[in-house]
């Protein structure tokens, strides 16, 4: 009996330092509204925006990057960007703002990492492949590569990547 006690106590024990302190972590619902973004081509139609599901801290810190952006604070917007990406990593559309909030920032090898990144993570979603080409585009007109970037524009702006 003393042995089956102590197995027991010992069992608990382990389970007791194997689990998490604190309550478990809250998970947001999708439903969530996606990410703002212009997406409108030269021509002023409306791109089809697929709904991205983001959680209420990463819509709260895009908000302040855009903010940010707006006062021409590219530092702190790249700073608030860079927390929303630790949060979800694997969100495209939010690898393509903070690319953006580089470019703005002058920082051209970051900004093509994370627009490159993006195009990875898009994957099959035309749309968000799309934008991420669409900044690729922006990042090679600064860098003075302006036929590659034209052809980039010429390619995804048509809708034929």
């Amino acid at each position: 009996m003393l042995r089956l006690c102590l197995a027991l106590g010992f069992a608990l024990l382990l389970t007791a330092c194997a689990s998490p302190g604190g309550p478990p972590p809250v998970v947001e619902e999708s439903g969530q509204a996606p990410i703002e973004r212009d997406t409108r081509d030269p021509e002023g139609s409306s791109v089809d925006r697929e709904s991205t599901d983001t959680s209420s801290a990463t819509l709260a810190l895009v908000t302040e990057a855009r903010s940010a952006s707006a006062a021409r604070n590219h530092a702190n917007a790249v700073a608030y960007l860079e927390r929303a990406v630790r949060i979800e990593p694997r969100n495209a559309e939010l690898w393509i703002e903070l690319s953006a909030a580089h470019l703005k920032n002058g920082n051209l090898a970051a900004a093509n990492q994370h627009a490159r990144k993006a195009i990875a993570l898009a994957g099959s979603n035309e749309r968000l492949g799309r934008l991420a080409w669409l900044q690729l585009a922006d990042i090679r007109e600064a860098e003075g590569s302006s036929a590659e970037a034209s052809a980039i524009r010429r390619r995804y702006r048509t809708g034929e990547g």
